[in-house]
């Protein structure tokens, strides 16, 4: 004679639609979180760059007695290109790596008035420099929110 384990050999459709409802739960809760994480990787990523080409500027000023570039090109990086930042286009749902720069604002510091509203279009860096070369100015040209810091928009920085 079987005993009743040794008869029952699979899950029941009533067991499997209660792990199928568990899991569909554990994922609403869980995917709201994955994108916030996307999110600040994406915005701690663009401020590292833009601290990259900072960098890389005050280091040309230093070599060149106090004077900046005239404009913003793979010339003053190690690796001969200009850094790339991933940023959202107006539509909120294509993602772009960009490299271009905007040189045509000519204000030091630059406003948030003359960000441009179409990041992908007007490349992702605006650089600003003085005629005479001894200011300038770098932003991201994105209007993408920081994730850590709700309310702070990447052309801020």
């Amino acid at each position: 004679m079987l005993r009743w384990s040794e008869k029952r050999r699979g899950f029941t459709l009533v067991e499997l639609v209660i792990v199928i409802a568990i899991l569909g739960i554990l994922a609403l809760y869980a995917l709201p979180k994955y994108q916030g994480v996307i999110k600040e990787a994406r915005s701690s990523e663009a401020k590292a760059q833009l601290g990259s080409v900072r960098s890389a500027l005050g280091i040309y000023y230093a070599k060149n007695h106090g004077v900046f570039p005239a404009t913003l090109d793979g010339s003053i990086f190690a690796d001969g290109t200009v850094p790339e930042v991933e940023i959202t286009q107006d539509n909120g749902s294509t993602v772009v790596r960009n490299n271009k720069v905007d040189t045509s604002a000519t204000s030091v510091p630059i406003q948030s008035s003359e960000i441009s509203s179409d990041p992908d279009t007007d490349g992702c860096w605006i650089y600003a420099v003085t005629n005479d070369h001894t200011q300038s100015d770098v932003r991201l040209n994105s209007t993408d929110e920081d994730a850590a810091h709700p309310g702070h928009y990447w052309y801020e920085y």
